[in-house]
């Protein structure tokens, strides 16, 4: 007879039941005497990168619908960056183009204040504030990663001991982040506090501010009812363990701050990139196939044979074969030999000249929408002005992130300041025709009497700080006392070349640029 199930009891758990799980669990987590160097350094790679390898599968079911599978896509993105270098070498050439050259003016000082000692107090406070942060290198690493995974956040941390600011980045998948509304000054966004209970996160390496919440969710303090609204510098509530992170501890910076959802700015460069390891493979076949040859030979038949003979091959197949072994040991593994009793048989040979890994991947970079050729060799050649408007789109798309990096600078500086607000400006990228436009633009208002330090400092790839400090210090070492004074070429003797001054680079026309390249003017006495 078999034996009735017994019944298990159940019970319903508790508010409280929940919270001293999660409380157990964080003391299992968070325990000090766990934290090794592997679990610290482990932590630190899950914040930007994960250890999913996709395929094109799952890749065309986030692109499908990319609302619902951001975390796909990111995964996509970091795992082009190691496995596709031509991905790499975009990411690299676009993450390192700006040069964050800055420039300011104070929005409510008139002419009189500038002299006076509260304005130069305000000043010192904003020197301070760009001294202390090295904003061309940490933008620049913001800038890599808005490219990988669209969207990036940070604490601004500065150091007790050196008062260096630094920005110390913050879990970037959409498991621990959310962006939850706009302000004046750019994205509000809330942080899961599940990421301080993992083993291996020290929350004594995060703000004050996170030190406080962690207590509130898991000890002594309460929890605050969620309110979206909260204004930006002063968002302090939670819902479960979301908590929203205020202006003052965390900043979001997005590529496209227009649309919430979180998609890699070059995702549709993925369904090709995709397709990058077949591609290869048959490249490889292709090569293979094109290092060996196959020579056929043709088995003679009898003459005047009887009908009944079954085999009228000139030839016994074992001496055939025998033959061919012969063959096969002279030639070694790069030919192949065959034997067929065919009529009118042909050798087959097999050519290299089929390029196609190389122009898929030509192919495939075209569609990204940046000019290749700055970045790979191709067999295009385009002209000076197609590279110098191809090179101006490209600049035109990085140039879109300047105002978030600069409403950055504008918030935590006058939040400093006591009476004078500054509004800064960042310009420029770090290729040499651009530096040499600014600085042209610069000198030549200088020639009609409009002197703008700020502009002549930026176009050098200085803020304006630094190139007075230098300044002022060639001039306290008497540097101009022993400068050799330059004579004009008005002034030279009649030995002096002559001719037209040779054009900048970002001058030039097609022709001009062969003619430098060939050197064709050397000889008839030219410089270039």
């Amino acid at each position: 007879m078999a034996r009735p199930k017994k019944e298990i009891a159940t019970e319903e758990v508790s508010e409280q039941e929940i919270w001293d799980i999660l409380t157990y669990a964080k003391e299992l987590g968070y325990n000090n005497s766990i934290l090794t160097p592997i679990l610290i350094n482990q932590r630190l790679k899950d914040i930007t990168l994960t250890n999913v390898s996709p395929d094109e599968t799952t890749l065309n079911a986030a692109m499908a619908d990319p609302k619902d599978n951001e975390i796909a896509l990111l995964e996509f993105s970091q795992d082009f960056q190691i496995k596709s270098q031509v991905y790499r070498k975009l990411l690299s050439f676009l993450s390192n183009m700006l040069s964050f050259d800055l420039t300011y003016e104070c929005t409510n000082a008139s002419f009189k204040d500038f002299k006076s000692k509260e304005y130069k107090e305000d000043l010192d406070i904003f020197k301070k504030f760009v001294d202390s942060f090295n904003y061309r290198e940490q933008f620049s690493s913001v800038v890599g990663e808005l490219l990988r995974n669209e969207a990036a956040f940070y604490c601004k941390r500065v150091d007790p001991a050196t008062g260096k600011i630094v920005l110390q980045e913050l879990p970037a998948s959409p498991q621990w982040t959310y962006i939850n509304g706009h302000s004046a000054y750019g994205l509000a966004f809330d942080l899961n506090m599940f990421w301080f209970i993992q083993p291996g996160v020290d929350l004594k390496m995060y703000p004050k501010f996170f030190v406080d919440k962690y207590r509130e969710f898991w000890g002594e303090g309460s929890s605050k009812n969620y309110i979206p609204s909260s204004p930006f510098n002063t968002r302090d509530s939670n819902w479960v363990y979301w908590q929203q992170i205020p202006s003052d501890v965390g900043w979001c910076f997005k590529f496209d701050p227009t649309i919430a959802t979180r998609v890699p700015h070059f995702a549709g460069l993925f369904l090709d990139l995709i397709q990058q390891p077949v591609m290869r493979a048959l490249q490889k076949n292709i090569n293979i196939s094109a290092a060996k040859k196959m020579i056929v030979g043709e088995v003679g038949l009898l003459k005047d044979a009887a009908a009944k003979v079954k085999d009228q091959f000139s030839i016994n197949p074992d001496t055939l074969g025998k033959f061919l072994a012969v063959v096969q040991a002279a030639v070694g593994e790069s030919l192949k030999v065959a034997a067929a009793p065919l009529n009118n048989m042909q050798a087959i040979e097999f050519t290299s000249e089929n390029e196609l890994y190389a122009k898929y991947l030509n192919t495939a970079l075209a569609t990204s929408g940046v000019n290749t050729n700055l970045i790979f060799t191709s067999d295009v050649k385009q002209n000076v002005e197609e590279t110098r408007l191809s090179l101006n789109v490209d600049e035109q798309e990085m140039y879109r992130l300047y105002p978030q990096f600069e409403n950055f600078m504008d918030y935590h500086i006058n939040k400093l300041t006591k009476k004078y607000k500054f509004k800064t400006h960042f310009d420029g990228t770090k290729f040499y025709n651009n530096r040499e436009q600014r600085f042209e633009k610069a000198m030549s208002l200088t020639e009609k009497g409009i002197v703008l330090p700020n502009l002549i400092a930026s176009s050098l790839g200085m803020n304006v700080f630094e190139l007075q400090r230098q300044m002022d210090e060639a001039r306290a070492n008497g540097f101009i006392d022993t400068l050799t004074p330059v004579i004009s070429s008005a002034q030279m003797s009649g030995d002096a070349k002559a001719g037209r001054p040779s054009k900048s680079d970002s001058e030039l026309s097609d022709s001009g640029s062969e003619t430098q390249g060939a050197g064709s003017n050397l000889v008839r006495g030219g410089k270039r």
